[in-house]
């Protein structure tokens, strides 16, 4: 006897902080293009960084470069220790 797979749809709302999947929509200021090389094929992801900040981490696979953009933000990518919570160069860094 073989089952069939009912399919569900899922009713479509805002997707979590920290999803990769995400919808198109509009591009934060300073998430465009890369910043190093100008490339527009970047990778963003939409989360919350470890201090609770909502965020997107943008990187670029063309030149490896990567940063972060609060999502309140003017489009000036996050020091390290606004991500991370930690001064830079303090307990941890380098790992």
């Amino acid at each position: 006897m073989t089952r069939r797979r009912e399919s569900r749809r899922v009713a479509e709302g805002p997707v979590p902080l920290g999803s990769v999947s995400q919808g198109g929509g509009p591009l934060l200021e300073g998430t465009r293009e890369c910043q190093r090389c100008g490339s527009t094929d970047l990778v963003r992801i939409r989360m919350s960084t470890p201090t609770g900040r909502a965020a997107v981490f943008v990187s670029c696979p063309a030149c490896e470069h990567r940063a972060w953009f609060a999502l309140d933000g003017d489009g000036t990518p996050l020091s390290d220790e606004d991500v991370t919570g930690r001064p830079a160069g303090g307990p941890g860094a380098g790992r």
